[in-house]
């Protein structure tokens, strides 16, 4: 998890950074007649019908494809490669990336723009930028080698592409549109949805906009992004208990590498928790920022000496909402009617288990995710619901996730986590997290076709 990722380490966990992105990738690497394209737009393209239309509504997701589909390829480097769609008949250059990885997975975030491709590096793009199959009897003349890429949304089958040209000489033009950069010196994503703030040398954030364009209208929403954790250990024969929040992470950013697609934070995190105790590394931790949204995946492992010694655990973590973004509306899985955070006070804390909670107002609207493990599920590990509003206190009104039941580990192992945060563009009506969720619950699928 984005801030909270340091509880679980005090317990002796190790944490890497995964990524968010397509599943089910199938290459399929033959030469076959058709599903070619013109990034020219000549006057054949034109009138040429394409094969199949669009039929791929998803707005949120990116698209990650291992380069190791790409076997077709007359040569490995970057910089002779582009991506199309193709929209009414013509091609049409979109937003793409290429992001290193060194063998051990890590992204590289200091590498150059343009590099030669192994199989574990990756392709960037974003669902929304897909277009209609091509049609079958045209090639731009310096384009020697392509590979169509099918994306299917596996609740309804529907469907779109995209097509990797490469060409012999000299490329045309990429894409000049940028959806989201980071700014190390100021610690802010940045796009044309929102703005998130990072606190110096923390990993929590201590900001967030979302644009007029997005829903909004501007004003900071957060104070700050909360986390307290209280993990007790049975030691020998006596129980000691630690607690550490977000201000007693720190953080240390590796590299930012900013893509016409995403920008990516890597960060090594450690906690502090006093001079009793040497900081605490955890690792790697990565947070991707896409156009609408920003995503931490983790993978925690838990030793077994975890489950011998932890005999309670207490964890939160919440969004502290500035003053100015009230009145607002809070919605859960467990809190379908919604609650208002306002001048009254409202506590809500429940034990049904969620993977999604929404607050909405007119600075904007957005929507929160947290998936665990389907075997931590079934142990009775739940996310419960935590919402504050109490003018007595300086907590101020606060809305987010717990963690329970966590002494109900059965196994030791590693476990994928993900933590998620989408602006929605509208305000919330009930089943506007279908959408959203399905990045998360539904991932897209992937089929890779040598084409020429």
């Amino acid at each position: 998890m984005r801030k909270g990722i340091a509880l679980l380490t005090l317990v002796g966990l190790s944490l890497h950074g995964v990524v968010l992105g397509s599943v089910a990738v199938r290459a399929i690497d033959r030469a076959e007649p058709g599903a070619a394209m013109n990034p020219a737009g000549s006057p054949a393209a034109e009138n040429q019908p394409a094969r199949a239309p669009k039929t791929l509504a998803r707005t949120y997701d990116p698209v990650v494809v291992s380069a190791g589909e790409f076997a077709t390829l007359p040569e490995p480097s970057t910089a002779k490669l582009r991506l199309y769609r193709v929209d009414a008949g013509r091609g049409v250059p979109i937003p793409f990336q290429f992001d290193q990885r060194d063998r051990r997975g890590d992204l590289v975030v200091d590498g150059p723009t343009d590099f030669d491709l192994a199989p574990h590096d990756e392709l960037v793009f974003m669902a929304k930028d897909t277009g209609d199959r091509a049609a079958a009897d045209f090639w731009p003349a310096d384009c020697d080698a392509a590979s169509e890429i099918e994306v299917t949304d596996p609740r309804s089958h529907a469907l779109g592409w995209v097509y990797l040209l490469h060409f012999r000489d000299t490329p045309p033009p990429p894409a000049t549109e940028r959806y989201v950069t980071f700014d190390p010196s100021a610690t802010q994503a940045r796009s044309a949805s929102y703005e998130a703030d990072y606190a110096p040398t923390r990993n929590f954030f201590s900001g967030l906009h979302v644009s007029e364009r997005a829903g909004g209208d501007g004003t900071n929403i957060l104070r700050r992004t909360e986390m307290l954790g209280c993990p007790t250990f049975s030691l020998l024969l006596s129980t000691v208990t630690l607690q550490f929040t977000e201000q007693t992470s720190v953080v240390r950013i590796e590299g930012v590498k900013n893509g016409p697609v995403r920008a990516v934070r890597r960060v090594q995190l450690a906690v502090n928790l006093g001079g009793l105790f040497p900081d605490l590394p955890t690792g790697t931790v990565y947070t991707y920022h896409y156009e609408n949204a920003f995503v931490t995946p983790t993978k925690v492992h838990i030793p077994w000496v975890m489950l011998k010694t932890l005999k309670d655990f207490r964890f939160e973590d919440v969004h502290d909402f500035a003053p100015q973004a009230l009145p607002l509306r809070y919605w859960d899985g467990a809190n379908p009617a919604g609650l208002t955070l306002a001048d009254q006070s409202v506590r809500a804390e429940t034990t049904q288990d969620h993977d999604w909670w929404v607050h909405s107002s007119r600075a904007g609207t957005m929507l929160h995710a947290f998936l665990i493990p389907e075997a931590w599920r079934k142990w009775g590990i739940v996310r419960g619901t935590v919402v504050r509003t109490d003018q007595t206190t300086t907590a101020g009104d606060g809305a987010g996730f717990s963690l329970l039941h966590m002494t109900q580990l059965h196994e030791a192992g590693t476990y994928d986590l993900v933590q998620a945060s989408i602006v929605l563009p509208h305000p919330y009506q009930p089943g506007d997290e279908d959408e959203p969720m399905a990045m998360l619950r539904a991932p897209l699928e992937v089929a890779v076709h040598g084409v020429r």
